[in-house]
């Protein structure tokens, strides 16, 4: 889609940003599947409702996406520095890349419409790739990683993505005192 000048694909965003907060507003665990977090014995983990909240809110800005199936599901969020386990949620998205060609990429989605309600990027668990990233958001001593995209590559001198595309988020809280220290 061209803008008004005809200069190329319009930004979708600002259209986005008032549905995807309507949608934050009106999610509930009904908007994608949702699997309760437990143990092998059965025994149910307490995830923190602001936790929960915040997978909730992101699987809202990725269901904007018509082509993506979104998926929430609940469990034990590894701590890559000390192996360490704590409750938390993920968030996947999954679909054909071709249906998200011309929009405002997913990551992007969330990384504007996230900052505008106060989280905060750490630059320390960023990374980029071909086609695809790795960021990391904290807010109020909650952190969520998010890797994913469609990897792409160079072949016969063209730009070629993988023809899925793929996204993921983790969220947990952060251990007492180290709101600020990287959580991986």
């Amino acid at each position: 889609m061209m803008d008004e000048e005809g200069q190329g694909p319009m930004k979708r965003l600002p259209v986005l940003a008032p549905a995807i907060l309507l949608l934050i507003l009106v999610s509930g665990a009904g908007l994608c599947q949702e699997k309760a977090a437990g143990d092998s014995s059965g025994k149910k983990h307490s995830i923190p409702e602001k936790v929960r909240a915040s997978c909730g809110a992101i699987a809202a800005i990725l269901v904007v996406y018509p082509a993506l199936e979104v998926r929430k599901s609940e469990g034990e969020i590894r701590d890559l520095r000390d192996g360490s386990e704590r409750p938390g949620c993920q968030v996947h998205a999954f679909g054909p890349t071709s249906g998200i060609d011309g929009e405002v990429r997913p990551d992007e989605a969330l990384r504007q419409t996230m900052s505008q309600d106060g989280w905060e990027e750490d630059l320390r668990d960023a990374a980029d790739g071909p086609g695809t990233t790795s960021f990391g958001l904290r807010k109020r001593g909650i952190l969520c990683l998010f890797h994913g995209g469609a990897h792409s590559w160079v072949e016969d001198g063209k730009i070629v993505s993988a023809e899925r595309y793929q996204f993921e988020a983790g969220c947990a809280s952060e251990p007492q005192g180290e709101e600020t220290a990287p959580w991986r």
